[in-house]
């Protein structure tokens, strides 16, 4: 057996063997199991030991080719593989799974385990918002022209990688970054999942610690309700508006519930003898975002006086064949869409032909009566700011939070939810009533400041 004192020069001065049977192994004199093969047309570093499985046979492994491997990376590898071998386990296995490790940490990219999480989402038992989900974080996290790190391995995306990208959005949409950043959260922790984290090499969450309160990110809530005059406004706007946006915004003011709820409302839903309206719960395979109960369940709610008046001259007007959307477009065959085209535009071409356009008519009525009424607000309203409002003068009307709560859809908690199942259609019924009772003297201009105010103390002087 050829001994040596192994250099990567001598190694590169030994001549090829004439063929591929005359090849032959030079060891070397400190790793005394280690040596050099040296072929027709490579040189490869090999290790001779008893590997486990291999019946006690002494047999040789390559280590690696030189000179991509030199002699001391050689040495340094033949003494990991002789202390896998002492310990029983075969250094091969160990080299192969490390190769499949690395192979699979580099093929999953934080944007391939995010494909796999979209195609995800729509199978969420909480899904009605599956789809703004979806086309929020593509817009947002998988943008390429903003996010540096999509095609990085998954396991080497770092805190601060997440941090620069949601500081970035911060910047010029401080409510947007705080989304991108809880999407980002929810998505970890689901890649985190014990059936998961191993096929996609990921061995940390690495925004596990961090909170939006630590960035600085959060939402404020919106605390605005309509005063006396705006909601004057926009009954008198409701009133000079045609179908379906005029009577839209009357059932919107009267029921307070949400205005996509509102505006894909059903024939089907309706039962006028009962007075209930039946909204379809997120479970329902005719739930759609924005447009049914975040409820699991079908919430019923009742409906005033007033509210059926409404319904029954919106039909009255109808012609025969008409769909089951009440509120249409397309003769009840699908429902008002974007509620957008109720307020004025507020730059753009659109705004330019603000005057005689459609779009925009409702608001621009309710700006003209607020002029008149020499009325000025700083911050514009919203849809979701009727429905507070409606909220808001229900407990006074009813007395009671939970009946206030119920009107307008709110689920029960803790021991409540599984309980106390009574519904207060009673309760509510009466409180729509008064409500309606109270929207139709702020139309007709004698609704006084103890009624707008419900306080029987106050001055009986108009309000």
């Amino acid at each position: 057996m050829d001994r040596q004192h192994l250099t990567d020069d001598l190694i590169e001065n030994l001549a090829f063997a004439p063929d591929s049977k005359s090849r032959y192994e030079i060891y070397d004199v400190s790793i005394t199991n280690l040596c050099v093969r040296v072929g027709s047309k490579n040189k490869s570093f090999m290790l001779a030991a008893r590997y486990r499985g291999r019946g006690g046979d002494t047999s040789l492994r390559s280590l690696g080719r030189f000179p991509a491997m030199t002699t001391e990376a050689a040495r340094v590898e033949a003494h990991k593989w002789n202390q896998s071998v002492r310990q029983g386990v075969d250094p091969a296995v160990e080299v192969e799974a490390a190769r499949k490790a690395e192979v699979l940490r580099r093929r999953s990219t934080f944007a391939s385990v995010m494909a796999d999480y979209l195609a995800y989402i729509p199978s969420r038992k909480r899904n009605l918002t599956a789809g703004d989900d979806i086309a929020f974080i593509k817009r947002n996290i998988l943008n390429p022209k903003t996010n540096p790190w999509m095609n990085l391995p998954i396991s080497e995306v770092t805190d601060a990688d997440v941090t620069a990208l949601v500081r970035a959005i911060e910047r010029r949409a401080p409510t947007q970054a705080f989304h991108t950043f809880t999407k980002l959260k929810t998505f970890f922790r689901w890649a985190m999942h014990p059936d998961r984290r191993g096929r996609i090499g990921l061995k940390h969450n690495p925004i596990e610690v961090a909170t939006a309160n630590d960035l600085g990110l959060g939402i404020d809530d919106r605390v605005r309700v309509l005063d006396y005059e705006e909601v004057y406004a926009y009954l008198k706007a409701a009133n000079a508006t045609p179908y379906p946006y005029g009577s839209f915004a009357h059932a919107l003011m009267n029921c307070g519930q949400r205005d996509g709820v509102v505006a894909a409302m059903r024939w089907s839903q309706i039962n006028v003898a009962r007075k209930l309206w039946t909204i379809p719960g997120s479970r329902n395979r005719s739930a759609k975002p924005g447009k049914s109960s975040k409820t699991k369940d079908a919430l019923q709610i009742p409906l005033s006086d007033r509210m059926i008046e409404l319904l029954l001259s919106i039909r009255a007007k109808q012609p025969a064949g008409h769909g089951d959307f009440v509120f249409s477009f397309t003769g009840g065959q699908t429902p008002i869409g974007n509620l957008g085209n109720m307020r004025t535009a507020k730059s753009g071409k659109a705004a330019e032909k603000a005057d005689t356009a459609a779009r925009g008519q409702f608001e621009r009525i309710m700006l003209a009566v607020l002029d008149e009424l020499g009325y000025v607000c700083e911050d514009p309203w919203v849809f979701h700011d009727v429905r507070r409002t409606v909220r808001t003068h229900l407990e006074p009307i009813t007395g009671r939070k939970e009946v206030a709560e119920a009107a307008i859809g709110h689920g029960k908690s803790g021991i409540d939810r599984v309980y106390n199942l009574y519904r207060y259609r009673a309760e509510i019924r009466r409180g729509f009533n008064a409500w309606s009772a109270l929207l139709e003297k702020v139309e007709q201009g004698t609704c006084t400041i103890a009624d707008w105010e419900h306080d029987p103390e106050a001055s009986v002087e108009a309000a």
